[in-house]
């Protein structure tokens, strides 16, 4: 396993030598919130369950650990949520080629989505989704659908 300070442990077992591909972000809101979201401006954001798509075909730790800091400058739309919500837990998808936009197609017949958020560069109508409950189960069935063999990390560590 390797450790990454401030951030998430992966093993190469689970990563490949290349550790790249797309991530779900599975994200709690305890709390309605109403957040200043960049240039959409001012979203609501009811209670409950968030799932974020995204990509780092540059390599997920660094990705994903920027995700988990605390005290970051905001820079994408994630980052305003995550301000006042928890990542619980991240599934990643490990591939060569940008498969985020088909993912996003799968979840949205699923789940709600909050529009224009997270999808700036792309067509997508959103990358974050909403479900009063917990979503886990249902993507994992969906990407394995897909044939994405995605891999569900709950093993989140923050040290400050």
């Amino acid at each position: 396993m390797t450790k990454v300070e401030n951030g998430i442990t992966l093993s190469k077992n689970d990563l490949g030598t290349e550790g790249k591909g797309s991530y779900t972000l599975l994200i709690k809101l305890p709390e309605e919130q109403t957040i200043t979201v960049g240039s959409l401006k001012v979203l609501h954001f009811p209670r409950g369950y968030y799932a974020y798509v995204g990509s780092a075909l540059g390599g997920f730790k660094a990705r994903l650990n920027r995700y988990l800091e605390r005290d970051k400058k905001p820079h994408w739309h994630i980052d305003y949520l995550l301000q006042r919500a928890s990542i619980t837990s991240i599934i990643l998808c490990q591939t060569e080629q940008r498969v985020e936009c088909a993912m996003v197609q799968a979840l949205s017949h699923q789940f709600d989505a909050i529009p224009g958020f997270g999808s700036s560069d792309c067509k997508c109508h959103s990358h974050l989704f909403f479900a009063a409950e917990e979503m886990e189960r249902e993507i994992m069935t969906i990407f394995n659908s897909l044939d994405l063999r995605p891999r569900l990390r709950t093993d989140l560590l923050i040290t400050d």
